[in-house]
């Protein structure tokens, strides 16, 4: 009888959810919150550094900014997604996500993966000096270029932020507290 209550308790597709998904998905969904709200701050920064560069495009404080501005974002922004990614899947399989916003959603992924290929290979975490002459090159060859992606990277970043807290992450508590 006890593992009748077991296998009970533990069948995901059930009408209950088991014991400790509620829990540990409430806990995604609060540190996703957390998160974004960090990430937010350090979008502004990337947006004002690009938007600074797209200004004045040879300056090399404000090339040097914009790299900084994208490895604060880019340090995180990969096992952030991961984490959206599960709480997502999640959504999906409890029927908490729409058709047009599992749609939305994989349209800003795709633009967000369109724009960070298409930034050369920059990091403020190499050799300071070399990467500084390595990188003036690259930015002296594509500033306004480079200035307009990061433009266009901040404002998909910046999109899919709010998305996630104005819609899926509500979704998803709503399906997990109501159920």
């Amino acid at each position: 009888m006890d593992a009748m209550q077991v296998t009970t308790r533990m069948t995901p597709c059930g009408s209950h959810l088991p014991e400790l998904e509620v829990p540990m998905i409430n806990a995604m969904v609060t540190c996703l919150g957390s998160e974004h709200r960090k990430l937010d701050e350090r979008i502004l920064q990337l947006a004002f550094a690009a938007t600074r560069l797209a200004s004045d495009p040879g300056a090399p404080a404000a090339e040097e900014r914009a790299i900084e501005a994208w490895d604060e974002v880019r340090r995180d922004l990969w096992s952030h997604l991961q984490i959206e990614d599960g709480v997502f899947s999640w959504g999906e399989a409890h029927h908490a996500i729409s058709d047009t916003l599992r749609e939305t959603i994989q349209t800003e992924r795709h633009e967000m993966r369109k724009l960070v290929a298409a930034l050369p290979a920059l990091s403020s975490d190499v050799d300071r000096e070399p990467r500084m002459a390595r990188d003036h090159a690259i930015f002296s060859q594509m500033p306004p270029a480079l200035a307009q992606t990061l433009l266009a990277l901040a404002r998909t970043l910046d999109s899919h932020v709010e998305r996630y807290e104005g819609e899926v992450l509500p979704s998803i508590l709503r399906a997990l507290f109501h159920r």
